[in-house]
C-alpha cells in the first residue's frame, strides 16, 4: 500500500488524527501570545535557546512563530482558538508535528522543504521538535477551549 504525501495529506480533511487536536488547541494559545513581538534572526534564536534548555513551551512557540514570519512568504497564518477552520499553515505545522512524533525523517524533510529556504529547514525542524516536547507540559486546560 503506497503512502499518501505529507502535503497531498495536508489538503485531506482527515489529514491529522484526532490526537493532535490537542496540539492544535496549544498551537493556537501560544502562537496568539506572540504575534506583536518582533521579528529575530534565525540563527540568534536558536543559539540562545540552546543555552538556556529549561525554557517553556511558550518561549519555543514565540521563537518558531518569529522564524516563520521571515521563512514564509507571507507569514504563518493561525486561527483564533475557537475557530471551526484550519489554515494551511496549522494543517502543515501538525503535519511536521506528527511526523516528529512518528519519527518519520523523510517526511520532516518533505515538509520542511516544501516550504522553507534551505538556511531555515534545520532551525525550524529543531523549533518543532522541541516546542512539541515541551506542548506535554503544558495544563489540559486549554484542550476545553
Amino acid at each position: 500500500m503506497m503512502q499518501q504525501s505529507p502535503l497531498n495529506a495536508l489538503e485531506s480533511s482527515q489529514a491529522v488524527p484526532a490526537p493532535l487536536e490537542r496540539e492544535l488547541v496549544l498551537l493556537r494559545v501560544l502562537m496568539r501570545k506572540c504575534r506583536a513581538k518582533a521579528r529575530v534572526e534565525v540563527f540568534e534564536t536558536c543559539a540562545l535557546l540552546l543555552h538556556a534548555p529549561k525554557e517553556g513551551a511558550q518561549d519555543y512557540a514565540d521563537a518558531l512563530l518569529r522564524v516563520l514570519v521571515s521563512g514564509l512568504p507571507t507569514g504563518p497564518v493561525i486561527h483564533a482558538i475557537t475557530a471551526q477552520e484550519r489554515s494551511f499553515d496549522e494543517k502543515w505545522l501538525l503535519a511536521l508535528f506528527a511526523a516528529i512524533q512518528r519519527k518519520d525523517q523523510s517526511s520532516v524533510a518533505f515538509l520542511l522543504r516544501a516550504r522553507l529556504p534551505l538556511h531555515m529547514r534545520r532551525p525550524v525542524g529543531w523549533l518543532a521538535a522541541e516546542l512539541l516536547n515541551r506542548m506535554d507540559s503544558v495544563p489540559d486546560k486549554f484542550h476545553q477551549v
